[in-house]
Protein backbone atom coordinates (compact mmCIF):
# COMPACT_ATOMS: atom_id res chain seq x y z
CA UNK A 1 0.00 0.00 0.00
CA UNK A 2 2.77 2.55 0.97
CA UNK A 3 4.71 1.59 -2.25
CA UNK A 4 1.56 2.17 -4.10
CA UNK A 5 1.13 5.47 -2.20
CA UNK A 6 5.21 6.37 -3.48
CA UNK A 7 4.02 5.68 -6.87
CA UNK A 8 1.14 8.01 -7.49
CA UNK A 9 2.49 11.04 -5.26
CA UNK A 10 5.61 10.60 -7.96
CA UNK A 11 3.20 11.08 -10.80
CA UNK A 12 1.30 13.81 -9.84
CA UNK A 13 2.67 17.23 -11.54
CA UNK A 14 4.18 19.17 -8.77
CA UNK A 15 7.22 18.33 -6.57
CA UNK A 16 6.06 16.89 -3.42
CA UNK A 17 7.57 16.24 -0.05
CA UNK A 18 7.16 15.63 3.47
CA UNK A 19 8.66 16.29 6.95
CA UNK A 20 8.39 15.12 10.07
CA UNK A 21 6.65 17.10 12.77
CA UNK A 22 10.32 19.04 13.49
CA UNK A 23 10.29 20.25 9.72
CA UNK A 24 12.92 17.45 8.83
CA UNK A 25 12.11 16.29 5.18
CA UNK A 26 11.60 12.60 4.70
CA UNK A 27 10.44 11.99 1.42
CA UNK A 28 10.64 13.94 -1.80
CA UNK A 29 9.12 12.84 -5.01
CA UNK A 30 10.69 11.30 -8.41
CA UNK A 31 9.47 15.20 -9.98
CA UNK A 32 11.39 16.83 -6.90
CA UNK A 33 14.64 14.52 -7.21
CA UNK A 34 14.33 14.71 -11.62
CA UNK A 35 13.96 18.49 -11.26
CA UNK A 36 16.74 19.29 -8.44
CA UNK A 37 18.40 16.63 -9.62
CA UNK A 38 19.07 15.68 -5.92
CA UNK A 39 18.78 11.47 -4.61
CA UNK A 40 16.19 11.10 -1.86
CA UNK A 41 19.27 11.18 0.56
CA UNK A 42 20.75 14.51 -0.46
CA UNK A 43 17.50 15.92 0.02
CA UNK A 44 16.44 14.45 3.79
CA UNK A 45 16.78 16.31 6.38
CA UNK A 46 18.04 19.82 6.02
CA UNK A 47 19.58 18.39 2.98
CA UNK A 48 17.12 19.95 0.45
CA UNK A 49 18.03 23.73 1.29
CA UNK A 50 21.01 23.48 -1.18
CA UNK A 51 18.21 23.18 -3.81
CA UNK A 52 16.88 26.89 -2.66
CA UNK A 53 18.25 30.43 -3.97
CA UNK A 54 20.18 31.85 -0.74
CA UNK A 55 18.37 35.29 -0.91
CA UNK A 56 14.75 33.36 -0.63
CA UNK A 57 16.04 31.07 1.82
CA UNK A 58 15.69 32.64 5.16
CA UNK A 59 12.20 33.96 4.55
CA UNK A 60 11.40 30.46 3.53
CA UNK A 61 12.47 28.78 7.11
CA UNK A 62 11.53 31.94 9.20
CA UNK A 63 7.67 31.15 7.68
CA UNK A 64 8.36 27.00 8.45
CA UNK A 65 9.28 27.73 12.32
CA UNK A 66 5.58 30.28 12.02
CA UNK A 67 3.98 27.65 10.61
CA UNK A 68 4.86 24.85 13.48
CA UNK A 69 5.06 27.25 16.04
CA UNK A 70 1.29 27.90 14.96
CA UNK A 71 0.26 24.59 13.44
CA UNK A 72 -0.92 26.06 10.35
CA UNK A 73 -0.46 25.88 6.68
CA UNK A 74 1.90 28.24 5.04
CA UNK A 75 2.58 29.76 1.34
CA UNK A 76 5.79 31.02 0.72
CA UNK A 77 7.78 32.24 -3.22
CA UNK A 78 10.67 31.32 -3.00
CA UNK A 79 13.25 29.94 -6.21
CA UNK A 80 14.62 26.46 -6.87
CA UNK A 81 17.19 25.40 -8.85
CA UNK A 82 16.90 23.52 -11.68
CA UNK A 83 19.52 20.54 -12.63
CA UNK A 84 21.04 22.18 -14.68
CA UNK A 85 21.66 25.42 -12.82
CA UNK A 86 18.42 27.55 -13.63
CA UNK A 87 16.51 29.29 -11.07
CA UNK A 88 12.66 29.21 -11.16
CA UNK A 89 10.12 30.90 -8.88
CA UNK A 90 7.94 28.26 -7.10
CA UNK A 91 4.85 28.66 -4.48
CA UNK A 92 5.77 26.44 -1.60
CA UNK A 93 2.83 25.57 -0.19
CA UNK A 94 3.41 23.32 4.22
CA UNK A 95 0.04 21.86 5.31
CA UNK A 96 -0.24 20.26 8.39
CA UNK A 97 -0.74 16.44 9.46
CA UNK A 98 -2.71 16.00 12.15
CA UNK A 99 -3.44 12.82 14.06
CA UNK A 100 -6.91 12.12 15.80
CA UNK A 101 -6.34 13.78 18.80
CA UNK A 102 -5.48 17.67 16.30
CA UNK A 103 -1.54 16.72 16.92
CA UNK A 104 0.75 17.78 14.60
CA UNK A 105 2.49 14.62 13.26
CA UNK A 106 4.37 15.58 10.19
CA UNK A 107 4.18 17.72 7.14
CA UNK A 108 3.08 17.64 3.41
CA UNK A 109 4.10 20.04 0.87
CA UNK A 110 3.57 21.11 -3.02
CA UNK A 111 6.19 23.18 -4.60
CA UNK A 112 4.11 24.83 -7.89
CA UNK A 113 6.14 26.59 -10.54
CA UNK A 114 5.19 29.79 -10.61
CA UNK A 115 8.15 31.54 -13.17
CA UNK A 116 5.61 32.19 -16.08
CA UNK A 117 3.42 33.71 -13.79
CA UNK A 118 6.35 36.02 -12.03
CA UNK A 119 7.83 36.71 -15.25
CA UNK A 120 4.18 38.25 -16.32
CA UNK A 121 3.98 40.11 -13.39
CA UNK A 122 7.38 41.62 -13.84
CA UNK A 123 6.38 42.64 -17.39
CA UNK A 124 3.59 44.46 -16.29
CA UNK A 125 5.57 46.08 -13.93
CA UNK A 126 7.81 47.38 -16.26
CA UNK A 127 5.05 48.06 -18.60
CA UNK A 128 3.61 50.10 -16.31
CA UNK A 129 6.39 51.75 -15.53
CA UNK A 130 7.18 52.59 -19.11
CA UNK A 131 3.54 53.87 -19.13
CA UNK A 132 4.39 56.09 -16.23
CA UNK A 133 7.40 57.44 -17.80
CA UNK A 134 5.98 57.87 -20.91
CA UNK A 135 3.22 60.08 -19.23
CA UNK A 136 5.20 62.27 -17.27
CA UNK A 137 6.89 63.63 -20.48
CA UNK A 138 3.66 64.52 -22.09
CA UNK A 139 4.35 68.09 -22.36
CA UNK A 140 0.67 68.41 -20.71
CA UNK A 141 -0.74 67.73 -17.13
CA UNK A 142 -2.58 64.32 -17.29
CA UNK A 143 -4.30 62.79 -14.02
CA UNK A 144 -6.80 59.52 -14.17
CA UNK A 145 -9.55 59.47 -11.50
CA UNK A 146 -11.99 56.33 -10.93
CA UNK A 147 -15.51 56.07 -11.45
CA UNK A 148 -16.53 58.51 -8.82
CA UNK A 149 -14.20 61.30 -9.94
CA UNK A 150 -11.02 60.29 -7.05
CA UNK A 151 -8.21 60.75 -8.30
CA UNK A 152 -5.94 57.82 -9.04
CA UNK A 153 -2.79 59.04 -10.61
CA UNK A 154 -1.64 62.52 -11.47
CA UNK A 155 1.55 63.18 -13.72
CA UNK A 156 4.80 64.55 -12.04
CA UNK A 157 4.50 67.58 -14.16
CA UNK A 158 1.23 68.37 -12.17
CA UNK A 159 2.63 67.69 -9.13
CA UNK A 160 5.71 70.19 -9.55
CA UNK A 161 4.02 72.63 -10.90
CA UNK A 162 1.07 73.24 -8.83
CA UNK A 163 3.79 71.77 -5.37
CA UNK A 164 0.86 69.76 -4.15
CA UNK A 165 1.51 66.29 -3.43
CA UNK A 166 -0.51 63.64 -4.94
CA UNK A 167 -2.25 63.00 -1.14
CA UNK A 168 -3.62 66.14 -1.13
CA UNK A 169 -4.65 65.68 -4.74
CA UNK A 170 -6.16 62.29 -4.64
CA UNK A 171 -10.14 63.75 -3.30
CA UNK A 172 -10.19 67.33 -5.17
CA UNK A 173 -8.35 66.86 -7.89
CA UNK A 174 -6.57 70.38 -8.89
CA UNK A 175 -9.66 72.46 -7.55
CA UNK A 176 -7.43 74.13 -4.73
CA UNK A 177 -4.93 75.68 -7.09
CA UNK A 178 -7.66 76.76 -9.69
CA UNK A 179 -8.07 80.66 -9.12
CA UNK A 180 -10.32 82.02 -6.61
CA UNK A 181 -13.02 83.65 -9.42
CA UNK A 182 -13.12 80.27 -11.20
CA UNK A 183 -12.82 77.10 -8.18
CA UNK A 184 -16.29 76.94 -7.54
CA UNK A 185 -17.38 76.97 -10.93
CA UNK A 186 -15.24 74.33 -12.19
CA UNK A 187 -16.06 72.00 -9.33
CA UNK A 188 -19.94 72.33 -9.90
CA UNK A 189 -18.32 71.12 -13.71
CA UNK A 190 -16.53 68.52 -12.20
CA UNK A 191 -19.87 67.32 -10.06
CA UNK A 192 -21.95 67.94 -12.82
CA UNK A 193 -19.74 65.74 -15.77
CA UNK A 194 -19.12 62.75 -13.10
CA UNK A 195 -22.87 62.47 -12.34
CA UNK A 196 -24.19 62.76 -16.11
CA UNK A 197 -21.28 60.76 -17.78
CA UNK A 198 -20.30 63.97 -19.49
CA UNK A 199 -17.12 64.91 -21.09
CA UNK A 200 -16.03 68.01 -19.46
CA UNK A 201 -14.20 70.50 -21.79
CA UNK A 202 -13.40 74.00 -19.91
CA UNK A 203 -10.22 77.16 -19.60
CA UNK A 204 -9.82 78.22 -16.44
CA UNK A 205 -6.42 79.46 -14.15
CA UNK A 206 -4.04 77.28 -12.69
CA UNK A 207 -1.87 78.38 -9.82
CA UNK A 208 1.94 77.63 -10.56
CA UNK A 209 4.34 76.74 -7.26
CA UNK A 210 5.88 80.66 -7.45
CA UNK A 211 1.76 81.50 -6.93
CA UNK A 212 1.56 83.12 -10.48
CA UNK A 213 -1.73 81.90 -12.96
CA UNK A 214 -1.63 80.76 -15.82
CA UNK A 215 -4.82 79.63 -18.09
CA UNK A 216 -5.08 76.06 -18.96
CA UNK A 217 -7.51 73.91 -21.07
CA UNK A 218 -9.00 71.05 -19.08
CA UNK A 219 -10.45 68.10 -21.20
CA UNK A 220 -11.84 65.13 -18.93
CA UNK A 221 -13.24 62.38 -21.09
CA UNK A 222 -15.31 59.32 -19.58
CA UNK A 223 -13.45 55.50 -19.93
CA UNK A 224 -16.54 52.99 -20.44
CA UNK A 225 -16.53 48.85 -20.04
CA UNK A 226 -18.35 46.86 -23.07
CA UNK A 227 -21.48 47.18 -21.03
CA UNK A 228 -21.13 51.11 -21.05
CA UNK A 229 -20.45 51.40 -17.45
CA UNK A 230 -17.97 54.24 -16.20
CA UNK A 231 -14.97 52.81 -14.88
CA UNK A 232 -12.61 55.38 -15.43
CA UNK A 233 -12.02 59.38 -16.17
CA UNK A 234 -9.10 60.75 -18.39
CA UNK A 235 -7.92 64.54 -18.10
CA UNK A 236 -5.62 66.05 -19.88
CA UNK A 237 -4.60 70.01 -19.06
CA UNK A 238 -2.95 71.73 -21.32
CA UNK A 239 -0.98 75.43 -21.05
CA UNK A 240 -3.03 78.09 -23.28
CA UNK A 241 -1.59 81.01 -21.13
CA UNK A 242 0.05 81.72 -24.50
CA UNK A 243 -2.09 81.60 -26.61
CA UNK A 244 -4.89 83.79 -24.58
CA UNK A 245 -2.61 86.65 -24.66
CA UNK A 246 -1.98 86.60 -27.97
CA UNK A 247 -5.59 86.31 -28.80
CA UNK A 248 -5.95 89.01 -25.97
CA UNK A 249 -3.48 91.14 -28.09
CA UNK A 250 -5.02 90.44 -30.94
CA UNK A 251 -8.71 91.53 -29.89
CA UNK A 252 -7.20 94.11 -28.42
CA UNK A 253 -5.64 95.68 -31.77
CA UNK A 254 -8.69 94.29 -33.88
CA UNK A 255 -10.36 96.60 -30.76
CA UNK A 256 -7.78 99.56 -31.99
CA UNK A 257 -8.27 99.51 -35.63
CA UNK A 258 -12.05 99.09 -35.44
CA UNK A 259 -11.91 102.30 -33.48
CA UNK A 260 -10.05 103.71 -35.95
CA UNK A 261 -11.90 103.00 -38.55
CA UNK A 262 -15.12 104.10 -37.01
CA UNK A 263 -13.40 107.30 -36.29
CA UNK A 264 -11.99 107.13 -40.00
CA UNK A 265 -15.48 106.93 -41.19
CA UNK A 266 -17.19 109.40 -39.09
CA UNK A 267 -14.82 111.85 -39.66
CA UNK A 268 -15.47 110.42 -44.01
CA UNK A 269 -19.35 111.17 -43.49
CA UNK A 270 -18.75 113.99 -41.85
CA UNK A 271 -16.68 115.67 -44.52
CA UNK A 272 -18.72 114.36 -47.31
CA UNK A 273 -22.24 115.89 -45.22
CA UNK A 274 -20.37 119.31 -45.04
CA UNK A 275 -19.07 119.05 -48.15
CA UNK A 276 -22.86 118.01 -50.00
CA UNK A 277 -24.77 120.70 -47.62
CA UNK A 278 -22.32 123.48 -46.99
CA UNK A 279 -23.19 124.61 -51.05
CA UNK A 280 -27.22 124.72 -50.51
CA UNK A 281 -27.09 125.80 -46.90
CA UNK A 282 -24.59 128.80 -49.05
CA UNK A 283 -27.79 129.06 -51.45
CA UNK A 284 -30.65 129.08 -48.82
CA UNK A 285 -28.98 131.98 -47.07
CA UNK A 286 -28.03 134.04 -50.01
CA UNK A 287 -31.82 133.68 -51.49
CA UNK A 288 -33.04 134.26 -47.93
CA UNK A 289 -30.89 137.67 -48.14
CA UNK A 290 -32.01 138.90 -51.36
CA UNK A 291 -35.33 137.76 -50.90
CA UNK A 292 -35.97 140.37 -48.27
CA UNK A 293 -33.66 142.52 -49.98
CA UNK A 294 -35.65 142.50 -52.88
CA UNK A 295 -39.62 142.54 -50.75
CA UNK A 296 -38.24 145.85 -48.96
CA UNK A 297 -37.51 147.46 -51.65
CA UNK A 298 -39.26 150.02 -52.53
CA UNK A 299 -41.06 149.24 -54.65
CA UNK A 300 -40.76 145.73 -54.08
CA UNK A 301 -39.66 143.73 -56.42
CA UNK A 302 -42.40 140.85 -56.23
CA UNK A 303 -41.59 138.95 -59.37
CA UNK A 304 -37.41 138.90 -58.44
CA UNK A 305 -38.58 137.94 -54.82
CA UNK A 306 -40.85 135.08 -56.01
CA UNK A 307 -37.51 133.61 -57.95
CA UNK A 308 -35.12 133.63 -55.10
CA UNK A 309 -37.63 132.05 -53.09
CA UNK A 310 -38.05 129.22 -55.79
CA UNK A 311 -34.23 128.57 -55.65
CA UNK A 312 -34.49 128.85 -51.60
CA UNK A 313 -36.60 126.04 -51.95
CA UNK A 314 -34.90 124.15 -54.81
CA UNK A 315 -31.85 124.11 -52.31
CA UNK A 316 -33.31 122.59 -49.00
CA UNK A 317 -34.42 119.93 -51.28
CA UNK A 318 -30.96 119.34 -51.80
CA UNK A 319 -30.41 119.21 -48.27
CA UNK A 320 -33.03 116.26 -47.78
CA UNK A 321 -31.53 114.52 -50.31
CA UNK A 322 -28.28 114.58 -48.80
CA UNK A 323 -30.47 113.43 -45.60
CA UNK A 324 -32.06 110.40 -47.25
CA UNK A 325 -28.92 109.10 -48.11
CA UNK A 326 -27.65 109.47 -45.03
CA UNK A 327 -30.40 107.28 -43.30
CA UNK A 328 -29.67 105.10 -46.40
CA UNK A 329 -26.76 103.93 -44.02
CA UNK A 330 -28.45 102.26 -42.01
CA UNK A 331 -30.84 100.29 -44.13
CA UNK A 332 -29.46 96.86 -45.56
CA UNK A 333 -30.62 95.42 -49.07
CA UNK A 334 -31.55 92.08 -48.32
CA UNK A 335 -29.37 89.29 -49.61
CA UNK A 336 -29.33 86.43 -51.71
CA UNK A 337 -32.56 84.16 -50.50
CA UNK A 338 -32.51 81.04 -49.46
CA UNK A 339 -34.28 78.01 -47.35
CA UNK A 340 -32.69 78.93 -43.72
CA UNK A 341 -33.08 76.69 -40.49
CA UNK A 342 -32.65 79.32 -38.00
CA UNK A 343 -31.80 76.34 -35.24
CA UNK A 344 -28.86 76.00 -37.02
CA UNK A 345 -27.96 79.57 -37.54
CA UNK A 346 -28.05 79.23 -33.56
CA UNK A 347 -26.02 76.15 -33.03
CA UNK A 348 -23.34 78.13 -35.47
CA UNK A 349 -23.34 81.16 -33.64
CA UNK A 350 -23.18 79.59 -30.30
CA UNK A 351 -20.09 77.62 -31.74
CA UNK A 352 -18.42 80.62 -32.16
CA UNK A 353 -19.15 82.64 -29.02
CA UNK A 354 -17.88 78.96 -27.24
CA UNK A 355 -14.54 80.20 -26.00
CA UNK A 356 -16.06 83.84 -24.93
CA UNK A 357 -19.10 82.55 -23.39
CA UNK A 358 -16.88 80.24 -21.11
CA UNK A 359 -13.89 83.02 -20.32
CA UNK A 360 -16.87 85.15 -18.94
CA UNK A 361 -18.48 81.97 -17.14
CA UNK A 362 -22.00 82.54 -18.75
CA UNK A 363 -24.02 79.40 -19.45
CA UNK A 364 -25.71 79.63 -22.00
CA UNK A 365 -28.85 77.12 -22.74
CA UNK A 366 -30.44 76.24 -26.58
CA UNK A 367 -34.54 76.21 -25.78
CA UNK A 368 -34.98 75.16 -29.59
CA UNK A 369 -38.27 74.25 -31.34
CA UNK A 370 -38.03 70.31 -32.89
CA UNK A 371 -40.55 71.49 -35.43
CA UNK A 372 -39.45 75.02 -36.86
CA UNK A 373 -40.14 75.36 -39.80
CA UNK A 374 -38.01 77.15 -42.35
CA UNK A 375 -37.75 80.88 -43.38
CA UNK A 376 -36.46 82.57 -46.73
CA UNK A 377 -33.67 84.70 -46.28
CA UNK A 378 -30.43 85.50 -46.31
CA UNK A 379 -28.66 82.83 -43.75
CA UNK A 380 -25.53 84.89 -42.79
CA UNK A 381 -27.63 88.25 -42.14
CA UNK A 382 -29.49 86.32 -40.20
CA UNK A 383 -26.63 85.09 -38.10
CA UNK A 384 -25.06 88.77 -37.97
CA UNK A 385 -28.47 89.71 -35.97
CA UNK A 386 -28.24 86.36 -33.85
CA UNK A 387 -24.52 87.56 -32.96
CA UNK A 388 -25.41 90.90 -32.30
CA UNK A 389 -28.43 90.13 -29.81
CA UNK A 390 -25.87 87.34 -28.10
CA UNK A 391 -22.74 89.70 -27.84
CA UNK A 392 -25.23 92.58 -26.27
CA UNK A 393 -26.20 89.78 -23.61
CA UNK A 394 -23.05 89.05 -22.56
CA UNK A 395 -21.85 92.42 -22.78
CA UNK A 396 -24.85 93.61 -20.14
CA UNK A 397 -24.07 90.44 -18.04
CA UNK A 398 -20.08 91.35 -17.50
CA UNK A 399 -20.50 93.31 -14.24
CA UNK A 400 -23.57 90.80 -12.86
CA UNK A 401 -21.47 89.15 -9.83
CA UNK A 402 -24.44 88.33 -7.60
CA UNK A 403 -26.37 85.85 -9.58
CA UNK A 404 -25.70 83.05 -11.95
CA UNK A 405 -24.69 84.57 -15.75
CA UNK A 406 -27.32 83.05 -17.68
CA UNK A 407 -28.18 83.34 -21.17
CA UNK A 408 -30.92 81.75 -22.91
CA UNK A 409 -31.71 81.62 -26.75
CA UNK A 410 -35.27 80.12 -27.69
CA UNK A 411 -36.67 79.65 -30.66
CA UNK A 412 -40.57 79.44 -31.48
CA UNK A 413 -43.53 79.41 -33.93
CA UNK A 414 -45.67 82.55 -33.39
CA UNK A 415 -49.14 82.25 -34.45
CA UNK A 416 -49.01 79.63 -37.43
CA UNK A 417 -47.40 82.15 -39.55
CA UNK A 418 -44.28 83.59 -38.33
CA UNK A 419 -41.14 82.20 -36.84
CA UNK A 420 -39.34 83.77 -33.78
CA UNK A 421 -36.44 83.82 -32.12
CA UNK A 422 -35.38 85.56 -28.28
CA UNK A 423 -32.28 86.20 -26.40
CA UNK A 424 -33.04 86.42 -22.87
CA UNK A 425 -29.94 87.74 -20.54
CA UNK A 426 -29.63 88.10 -16.75
CA UNK A 427 -27.62 91.57 -16.95
CA UNK A 428 -28.45 95.11 -15.95
CA UNK A 429 -32.12 94.95 -17.79
CA UNK A 430 -33.63 98.33 -19.17
CA UNK A 431 -36.49 100.92 -18.98
CA UNK A 432 -39.39 100.31 -20.80
CA UNK A 433 -39.40 103.45 -22.06
CA UNK A 434 -35.88 102.89 -23.63
CA UNK A 435 -36.95 99.62 -24.91
CA UNK A 436 -37.96 101.72 -28.55
CA UNK A 437 -35.42 104.15 -28.36
CA UNK A 438 -32.75 101.56 -28.50
CA UNK A 439 -33.03 100.54 -32.00
CA UNK A 440 -32.90 104.02 -33.13
CA UNK A 441 -29.53 105.08 -35.13
CA UNK A 442 -26.74 106.44 -32.64
CA UNK A 443 -28.35 106.06 -29.76
CA UNK A 444 -26.99 103.57 -26.97
CA UNK A 445 -26.57 102.83 -23.31
CA UNK A 446 -23.18 101.62 -23.21
CA UNK A 447 -20.37 103.62 -22.46
CA UNK A 448 -18.16 103.85 -25.83
CA UNK A 449 -21.00 102.29 -27.88
CA UNK A 450 -21.98 103.74 -30.98
CA UNK A 451 -25.55 102.85 -31.20
CA UNK A 452 -25.07 101.32 -34.61
CA UNK A 453 -25.77 97.60 -34.03
CA UNK A 454 -29.33 97.08 -32.95
CA UNK A 455 -30.18 99.49 -35.85
CA UNK A 456 -28.57 97.61 -38.60
CA UNK A 457 -29.86 94.35 -37.00
CA UNK A 458 -33.27 96.22 -36.98
CA UNK A 459 -32.62 97.54 -40.75
CA UNK A 460 -31.97 93.53 -41.35
CA UNK A 461 -35.13 92.05 -39.81
CA UNK A 462 -37.43 95.01 -41.52
CA UNK A 463 -35.87 94.12 -44.91
CA UNK A 464 -37.11 90.04 -44.69
CA UNK A 465 -40.47 91.74 -43.71
CA UNK A 466 -40.15 90.61 -39.94
CA UNK A 467 -40.38 92.78 -36.67
CA UNK A 468 -37.97 93.50 -33.77
CA UNK A 469 -38.53 94.50 -30.18
CA UNK A 470 -36.81 94.46 -26.78
CA UNK A 471 -38.25 94.13 -23.09
CA UNK A 472 -37.05 94.24 -19.84
CA UNK A 473 -37.90 90.85 -17.59
CA UNK A 474 -39.62 89.95 -14.90
CA UNK A 475 -36.66 89.51 -12.67
CA UNK A 476 -33.04 90.66 -13.78
CA UNK A 477 -32.15 91.00 -17.31
CA UNK A 478 -33.56 91.76 -20.80
CA UNK A 479 -35.35 89.64 -23.75
CA UNK A 480 -34.62 90.86 -27.13
CA UNK A 481 -36.29 89.14 -30.42
CA UNK A 482 -37.29 89.24 -33.86
CA UNK A 483 -39.96 87.12 -35.79
CA UNK A 484 -40.16 86.74 -39.53
CA UNK A 485 -43.37 85.58 -41.67
CA UNK A 486 -43.10 82.05 -43.05
CA UNK A 487 -42.81 81.84 -46.89
CA UNK A 488 -45.46 80.72 -48.66
CA UNK A 489 -43.54 78.32 -50.54
CA UNK A 490 -41.54 77.18 -47.32
CA UNK A 491 -44.51 77.24 -44.91
CA UNK A 492 -44.80 73.42 -45.07
CA UNK A 493 -41.26 72.64 -44.61
CA UNK A 494 -40.13 71.94 -41.34
CA UNK A 495 -36.89 71.55 -39.59
CA UNK A 496 -35.80 67.78 -39.70
CA UNK A 497 -34.37 67.87 -35.82
CA UNK A 498 -32.43 69.85 -33.25
CA UNK A 499 -29.16 68.85 -33.02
Amino acid sequence: MKNQLSHVVDMLDGLVWTATADGLVDFVNRRWREYTGFGIEQARGQGWQAAFHGDDLPALLNDGAASRASSESHDTEARIRRFDGEYRWFLIRALPLKDASGQVVGWCGLNIDIEDRKRAEQALRERERELRELLDRVPGFIAVADADGRTEYASKRILAYTNVTFEQMRDDGIINAIHPDEKDWVRRERLRCVALGEVMDIEHRVRRADGVYRWFRTRVEPFRDDSGKIIRWYGLLTDIDDQRRAEDALRQREQQLSTAMQIATVAQLSASIAHEISQPLSGILTNATTCVRMLSANPPNIDGAIETARRTIRDANRVSDVITRLRALFAREAGPSESVDLNEATHAVLAILRSQLERNRILARAELCEELPRIAGDRIQFEQVILNLMLNAVEAMTGVDDRPRQLLVRTERHAGDEVCLSVQDAGAGLRAEDAERLFDAFYTTKSGGMGVGLAVSRSIIENHHGRMWAAPNQGPGATFAFSIPLSPDLSQTSTAHVR
